[in-house]
């Protein structure tokens, strides 16, 4: 791939914060509070999603408006009251990756499925606040991943051309919206394997990001 990359956006849940477990336990035990469950494969079907379309997916699996019900103030409970027990693990190679950036003065951004006010929240818990130029959220765009929406307005205010931005992922949904918003896309599996899809439309997959970070500066012509 040719250097032409000015710019690197990254998912935040999964991928620079091990969150998604966290999200998992929450979402599962709010579940059985209201005598319903949710199976590990409607969790994984989830990840990447922004909130409001898996509000949907559940209550039409399960017969239920959750809205109604007061579901994701459980969820949200579970969630933070954990964090603010034992903190935000950040995830290995993340700040390798982000100090380097940082030193060459790359611009950074965060384009994530989390509310707007909670995905600044969990960043500052897990001290990576401060490196970010910019922090998009996915209720700021009418459709979520796999749609493109949220890369292509993240790119806007970056003042870039799409073609200019790579793109780092775990999950499958942020991977096909990177692609398809026309950006260069790493993955760094967290819940979800590889497959054979993803290894088509991303230009390398890597375990960790310190692992990733020589192809990173690559692409960026460093």
């Amino acid at each position: 791939m040719d250097p032409s990359v000015k710019a690197v956006i990254f998912d935040m849940d999964g991928l620079l914060i091990d969150t998604e477990t966290h999200a998992k336990i929450a979402w599962q035990r709010a579940a059985e509070q209201i005598g319903e469950s949710i199976d590990d494969e409607t969790m994984l079907s989830l990840v990447g999603r922004h909130i409001d379309d898996c509000l949907t997916s559940l209550s039409d699996l399960m017969g239920k408006d959750l809205r109604t019900l007061g579901f994701m103030d459980q969820v949200d409970d579970i969630y933070f009251s954990n964090f603010m027990r034992h903190g935000i693990d950040v995830k290995y190679g993340a700040e390798f990756l982000l100090k380097a950036l940082q030193e060459k003065q790359v611009p950074k951004a965060i384009a994530t499925s989390s509310e707007k006010e909670i995905a600044p929240r969990k960043l500052a818990l897990a001290g990576l606040i401060h490196y970010f130029d910019l922090v998009v959220s996915g209720c700021e765009v009418k459709q979520s991943k796999p749609a493109p929406d949220i890369f292509l307005l993240t790119a806007e205010r970056l003042e870039l051309d799409p073609s200019e931005c790579l793109v780092l992922e775990d999950s499958y949904n942020g991977i096909r919206a990177a692609t398809a918003a026309g950006m260069h896309a790493i993955m760094i599996p967290d819940l979800l394997p590889p497959t054979e899809e993803m290894e088509d439309l991303t230009v390398a997959i890597y375990s960790d990001l310190e692992k990733a970070t020589p192809h990173i500066f690559g692409c960026l012509g460093h």
